[in-house]
Formats: C-alpha cells, structure tokens, sequence
C-alpha cells in the first residue's frame, strides 16, 4: 500500500485555528464545567424571526439570491442604520449581506490587501483578524490598547506602527475581549489618522446593541472622507442569532462590489433563509433586543462586582459587548497555565488574555452571556479556590 505525503499549501503555515478552540477542546473533555469561554448569547433566538424563517421555507425560498444578498435584507440593514444612527448607505450597491460578520471582514481584506500590505489591528484583540490577513497573504500589525486607562487606543505608538506598507487599520467598538467602547474624540482621531496615512478602517462593529450607559457611534458617522470606511455588522450579537450566519458589510459601492465577486468565489451567496429571518429583526420591533441587553447588563453588573471581590482579580466596568476581561497578574503573568488550573481544579472555563494578543498577558476573559445561576455558581467556586 502506496501511502502519499500530502504537500499542503505555503499559507497553511501562516494560518491558524482561533487558541480559543484549544480551550473549547479542553473544556469539552471536562466535566462539570461552569461553561464562560464562549461569547454566545444564551437566549433562543426571537419567536417572530423564527417564524420568518418557517414562512420563507413554507414560500419556497430555497433557491441561489444574489451574491450581494437579496434587496429586501440590504434593504433592512440600511433602514436600520438611518433610524438608529442617522447614516446612509445606499442599499442597491453599498451594501453586501455576507455569512456573519467573518465573512464579511474576510472578503473586504481578501479585496483590499496585495501580498506584503499590514493590517493594523487592536492588541488585545479578536485573533481572527490575523488568520484573515495572513490568508490574504497581508502582514497582521498589533497596535496596544492602554489597560491602565480602560484599554483606550495609545494613538502615539498607533501612529508609530504606521508605515508605507500599512493599508488597512481594524477597530472594534464595542471590543471583543475588553468590552470598551470608543467615544466620538477617539474615533475622530482615527478617522483623521486614516486620511493622513491614507489607509482604510474596517470598523467591525457587531456588538453595537449590546452598550450599556452609552451611545454606539458608527466610525462612518464621524469620518470626513466616507469612502475610506468599512462598516462591519451582525446578527449574531444583537438577535441571539450566531448560528444562522448572516452578517454585511457597507462601504464605497466599488469596493462593495470587490467584496461580492469575493463572496460569491466562497459562499456563493448567504443563506437565503438566514436573509429573509435577518430582514424580519432589523425591521420589526427591537423590543427583544432590548431585552436582552438589559439581563447582560444586569449580569454585568453583578459579575464585575463580584469579581472584584475574589483575591487577586481586577475587573474594570464594561461599557459594551458581554465579556469581563480580568488582571490576574497579581496571581500570575501566565494566563494560559491560570485559565487550565481553573478549568481543571476550579472547574471553571475562561479564555487566556494573550490569546487575543501580547498586551492581555496577564488577564483572562470571561463571558457573561450565560445565566446568573451559572455566573453565581462561578463567583462561588473561584472565591473558594482564592481565598
């Protein structure tokens, strides 16, 4: 028997699977875990935009839409970004629906970024953004947020980063992990850093319902030059719809039109059905939403209190998202060996803060989109374990 070596593809060295799967694999051999790794909402998505979904089924729309998506949907998420923030996009050419916010960003920068470009990216930040460059054959740049200063952007190493190479800037608002939240300064600061570099910024924007106290502010809205700005956005977050993979992107309609010749090489088209249940919850009543945001606050609220109530944990107040990123360097600068000593004696799950860059060494992330029983029951193991 003949047994051939595979000869893999250059870039399957560049590319690498999230480290968050490697705590998830751990995690799955474990029992009795308090399950806090995963940022998935743990509500059942919406009844009215499941019963969209049944009515497509039951109306036959099963067959291939447009790459770009079907006009109703495009036509939803630029009514809803009018109402809720006053911006335009013109939904016959400057939209895209794309399968989630992923592949939305990863067909923009599969558009934008030639062999050797850097991608400036937020450290800490979603290690996705670097598999996605890496695979566009881009070279993926961390720029630090400032933990002692609530993980805010240090513009001057931002500007220091910077080169002739540099062509697209990554920023997150509300932040995956640290749930920070850009105010209108900061954004204007990018905006104009942008135009000075003459550099793009993919404005990944997925959590922008889930803000507690404050106003989400499109990075588009405060831009003077409009047609340098991607806004990246998501059903997942907002309508507990992470499984139905349905997400867009919005920006200058020629590049648009790049990032649906991209989709269309990967995905063909988005889900047809995903389409008309994503229509359905941008156009409807945003009640559910709503909802859903204030028990995230309201678990929020007791977490980060609690946290900062076991020895050795710091847990600032996050203004967005639902993750508590944590300084356990008190405890120790290995956030990798604390997160599997507490899934393995404290029975707890966690996701290593160096895993979403080198300036969250030293913190873990915890998600609260789980239920207060689940997040007390947390407090009540690590307050043992640390005491």
């Amino acid at each position: 028997m003949i047994i051939l070596k595979i000869k893999l593809a250059e870039r399957t060295k560049k590319v690498h699977l999230s480290p968050i799967r490697e705590i998830f694999e751990m995690a799955s051999r474990t029992p009795g875990l308090v399950r806090l790794e995963v940022g998935q909402p743990d509500f059942e998505t919406p009844k009215h935009i499941i019963e969209e979904a049944k009515k497509a089924l039951a109306e036959g729309h099963i067959g291939y839409t447009s790459a770009a998506g079907i006009q109703e949907t495009r036509e939803a998420i630029s009514k809803r970004y009018k109402e809720d923030y006053d911006v335009d996009f013109n939904p016959n050419n400057e939209v895209v629906v794309t399968s989630g916010a992923s592949g939305a960003i990863y067909a923009t920068l599969r558009a934008l970024i030639n062999p050797g470009d850097e991608v400036l990216r937020p450290d800490p930040g979603y290690a996705q953004y670097d598999g996605i460059t890496n695979d566009a054959d881009g070279i993926p740049v961390l720029y630090p947020l400032k933990p002692d200063e609530n993980f805010e952007i240090d513009f001057e190493k931002l500007e220091s980063l910077i080169t002739e190479k540099t062509k697209v800037l990554v920023v997150n608002s509300p932040s995956n992990p640290t749930g920070g939240v850009l105010d209108e300064n900061q954004l204007e600061k990018l905006c104009d850093l942008a135009d000075k570099h003459d550099i793009y910024i993919i404005s990944d924007e997925a959590y922008d319902k889930v803000i507690y106290g404050k106003n989400h502010i499109p990075t588009v809205k405060v831009a003077k030059n409009k047609s340098r700005i991607i806004t990246i956005g998501s059903s997942s977050k907002n309508y507990a719809m992470c499984g139905w993979r349905i997400g867009f992107a919005a920006g200058d309609k020629e590049l648009m039109e790049q990032v649906m010749k991209f989709q269309s090489l990967t995905y063909i088209c988005p889900n047809v059905i995903a389409q008309k249940a994503y229509a359905k919850a941008l156009t409807s009543s945003q009640n559910s939403t709503e909802e859903m945001k204030d028990e995230y606050k309201r678990r929020r609220d007791y977490f980060a209190k609690e946290l900062n109530n076991i020895k050795g944990f710091k847990c600032n107040m996050p203004d967005g998202a639902f993750y508590a990123f944590v300084d356990i360097s008190e405890h120790t600068e290995d956030d990798w060996a604390f997160v599997k000593n507490l899934i393995e004696n404290v029975k707890v799950t966690a996701i290593p803060g160096s895993s979403f860059g080198p300036t969250g060494k030293g913190f873990i992330r915890f998600s609260y989109a789980s239920s207060i029983d689940n997040l007390e029951e947390a407090i009540k193991r690590m307050k043992k374990a640390f005491s």
